[in-house]
């Protein structure tokens, strides 16, 4: 007796009568919609809060609401499924009950988050006086990967497709609305929880086959994402600084809705926006990214001076002392207060420790520096060696009890070649002792690094000849080598560079900077310098504010020297403390003192930190190039050259995503036609279905029905009359296969194939424009 081949015919709606196998390819791809989807919002939240999930850990956290959300989903059609829902969120806040003192301590310091990366982003507070205070925020994870499984899974049992696309944008949004930045290849998350959907829904209408669209489509984004990109727009978009600034130029008309971004050289007024280096109201911290910066071109501080500069005059802001996670928190200034006091020294008299090098040097090499600033400062920018009658000098620098816009005092621009004209040992014995203190103090605060160095670093310094041989406590002329030998091995390590790619939270800065991405603008410049001077032994600090040039003093008869320092002129540098003369600046980013160009319609300056930024060699091969190609305009050659690389790269980019997507088609097509069935009959069945699909499409049927027997006569009613007929005879033999002994000849398969390519052709030929182009993937 043959054996009885049971092929269930099943042309109706899919749903209906689901077999095992269908209930199973559901429950697969329901399972793997919620992992990928509770995935994405855990690596967003892992992101922002910085959690620190490992890869173990994530993985654990989605399978739970993973796994609860199948089970749902599972018995939705079930009469007890409210219960099972119910009971699921029951459980829920009997957990939440248990562990609520933790829950809430997570909260609190998830809300001290928010509140920082708000007041970064937009100088915004919406949690004042909440901080960051505990980092493992597990529990707050999970009920809120717990709460967003429950309303994808309520998108999906009403099947309202915009709102399972909404919920799956969400953490990406609020990651970039954080400024925040994301790794590309988190992306493929959403992208494949939306492609599972149908496969969720309606598992019947998939093959276990259709599965391999998700991992290839998952592989096509990422490597557009992570190969074509990164490997060709530096080529498109850094090749010419003009093809450069146009192209983000119509970028920021398009996202700021026709209005240009602001730049060093432009006339916009308005606010700061997200990326931008100003730094006032962050007193609290500062986030290193890699966001480029934005200005607004406005004037922010006047300065005059009594006397000429020949180094750049840096004007202090934000002090920097504990780094961890892409982040500098500020020194507290009871911090000195305490040590001095442990040692017998009064608060005033420890206090007076910051002016106190000033008072070494002669009276008549002193100058006279005020300060009048366009809004109310949150530090005193006041340059190193200062003093002044209106303003109490702190740890922090931190501006306290001042309401004036104007800050005057003496000082003297010190550097490093300078450091002999600091004598301490003209003051008195109290001074000097207050020196010691203070030094012992700062080799304490300023010399640990709380960030483990990369190998290949420690690895390289261990070869330097100044790293290898300097002592415990390095004396001023070791320091000024330490810094020589640091400023040549930053410079040869990396570049200046405002196009960087997301940091990655995993990698410290440092493997970013100097052995990953190589480039960097002044605040990561500024960030590895610190780090290197404390793995020298030399108490060091990060510092921001603004830098003043020799060359944009202007002469005025009252005051000396004035000038104008605009947004576009803030800048990082490093802080070293030495034995002759306290805090040193030390510039540590590339070619911050080139001299800055000046126009004839403004007196604002290019900063040397930006994109006109020009690297001594690259400077001698544009003056050569100019030598000897008079005549020519080779901005316009290099734009020109770079837009033809640009658009050959794009139609081979174009071509073969083109390619790709072609052979997905023709394999997808070949399935409908049943070349990878497993058997004739398998083939015939599947081109007899998928040609009952394309003409209830084509004739907007929509029948429900539970048996076969039921579907036949509804389709046949509504079906045209010149279909009747061949629908009738077509399942018959469909149906003649499906439970009879038969099995089709390749002359009936081959036929079938043919019909079903003309009704194709036909419902193709009736679409226009849009509808045309979609019909195609039928």
């Amino acid at each position: 007796m043959k054996k009885n081949h049971n092929f269930q015919l099943t042309i109706q709606k899919k749903g209906f009568s689901q077999n095992k196998s269908g209930a199973l390819m559901g429950t697969f791809c329901s399972f793997l919609l919620f992992f990928f989807a509770c995935g994405s919002c855990l690596l967003n939240f892992s992101l922002i809060f910085h959690s620190g999930f490992s890869i173990l850990s994530t993985a654990e956290l989605c399978v739970i609401p993973a796994v609860a959300g199948t089970f749902l989903f599972a018995l939705r059609g079930r009469e007890k499924f409210s219960y099972f829902l119910f009971g699921f969120l029951g459980i829920l806040l009997l957990a939440l009950y248990l562990f609520r003192e933790d829950f809430f301590r997570q909260f609190f310091s998830a809300a001290g988050v928010l509140e920082k990366l708000v007041r970064a982003a937009y100088n915004l507070s919406i949690f004042p006086g909440y901080t960051d205070n505990v980092k493992d925020k597990w529990i707050l994870c999970f009920f809120l990967i717990s709460l967003y499984m429950l309303f994808v899974l309520l998108s999906m049992l009403w099947k309202k497709r915009l709102f399972f696309v909404l919920l799956l944008g969400l953490p990406g949004l609020i990651s970039y609305l954080l400024e925040v930045s994301v790794p590309v290849a988190l992306f493929a998350l959403p992208l494949g929880a939306f492609i599972l959907w149908r496969g969720a829904l309606w598992p019947q209408s998939v093959s276990r086959l259709w599965l391999l669209a998700v991992p290839f489509q998952g592989i096509l984004f990422l490597t557009a994402a992570c190969i074509f990109a990164p490997l060709f727009s530096p080529w498109v978009f850094q090749a010419s600084e003009s093809l450069s600034a146009c192209i983000n130029t119509a970028g920021n008309r398009l996202l700021s809705g026709g209005e240009t971004s602001p730049a060093p050289s432009t006339d916009r007024k308005g606010t700061d926006g997200p990326g931008t280096f100003s730094y006032e109201a962050q007193t609290d911290s500062q986030q290193i990214t890699s966001s480029p910066p934005s200005y607004t071109s406005q004037n922010v501080l006047s300065l005059s001076i009594d006397g000429e500069i020949s180094q750049p005059l840096y004007l202090r802001g934000f002090v920097g002392a504990d780094y961890a996670d892409y982040q500098w928190t500020p020194p507290l200034d009871e911090e000195w207060y305490s040590y001095a006091g442990d040692r017998g020294i009064a608060r005033q008299l420890a206090n007076g420790v910051f002016p106190l090098p000033l008072f070494g040097i002669p009276e008549e090499d002193r100058l006279s520096i005020s300060i009048e600033f366009s809004h109310a400062p949150d530090f005193t920018y006041l340059p190193l060696v200062s003093v002044s009658s209106n303003v109490t000098l702190s740890e922090s620098n931190v501006l306290q009890d001042q309401t004036s816009l104007k800050l005057s005092g003496r000082c003297f621009p010190l550097t490093l070649d300078r450091l002999s004209e600091i004598p301490l040992g003209n003051f008195y014995q109290g001074n000097l002792d207050l020196a010691k203190a203070y030094e012992a103090f700062c080799r304490d605060r300023y010399t640990f690094w709380n960030e483990d160095p990369p190998e290949a670093l420690v690895e390289e310094l261990r070869q330097l000849p100044v790293y290898a041989s300097i002592s415990e406590v390095p004396s001023d002329e070791e320091i000024q080598k330490a810094a020589e030998e640091i400023q040549n091995f930053l410079w040869n390590h990396a570049s200046y560079s405002l196009s960087l790619e997301p940091f990655s939270q995993s990698i410290p800065l440092s493997q970013e900077l100097l052995y990953e991405q190589k480039r960097g603008f002044c605040i990561h410049f500024a960030t590895v310098g610190t780090q290197l001077f404390r793995m020298y032994g030399i108490p060091a600090r990060y510092v921001t504010g603004y830098s003043v040039l020799p060359d944009m003093l202007r002469t005025d008869p009252q005051m000396g020297y004035t000038a104008q320092v605009p947004d576009s002129r803030a800048h990082a540098w490093v802080e070293v403390y030495t034995q002759s003369a306290d805090w040193i600046p030390v510039e540590v980013t590339p070619s911050a003192q080139l001299p800055v160009p000046q126009t004839e319609d403004t007196n604002e300056t290019v900063p040397q930190d930006m994109p006109e930024e020009e690297t001594p060699d690259n400077t001698d091969e544009e003056n050569s190039g100019i030598t000897g190609n008079e005549g020519k305009d080779p901005g316009v050659l290099g734009t020109l050259a770079a837009v033809g690389k640009g658009l050959l790269i794009a139609i081979v980019v174009l071509g073969t995503l083109v390619l790709l997507l072609l052979f997905v088609r023709r394999l997808l097509f070949r399935f409908r036609l049943g070349y990878f069935a497993g058997s004739p009959t398998q083939a015939y069945l599947t081109v007899f279905k998928n040609l009952i699909r394309l003409w209830e499409l084509e004739f907007s049927l929509e029948i429900r029905t539970s048996t076969d027997r039921e579907y036949f006569r509804l389709l046949s009613e509504k079906l045209p009359d010149p279909l009747k007929e061949e629908f009738a005879t077509l399942y018959t033999e469909a149906e003649t296969f499906a439970y009879g002994q038969k099995k089709p000849f390749p002359a009936q398969l081959g036929n079938l194939r043919r019909y079903y390519l003309r009704q194709r052709k036909t419902y193709i030929a009736g679409k226009k424009g849009l509808e045309k182009l979609s019909s195609l993937l039928v």
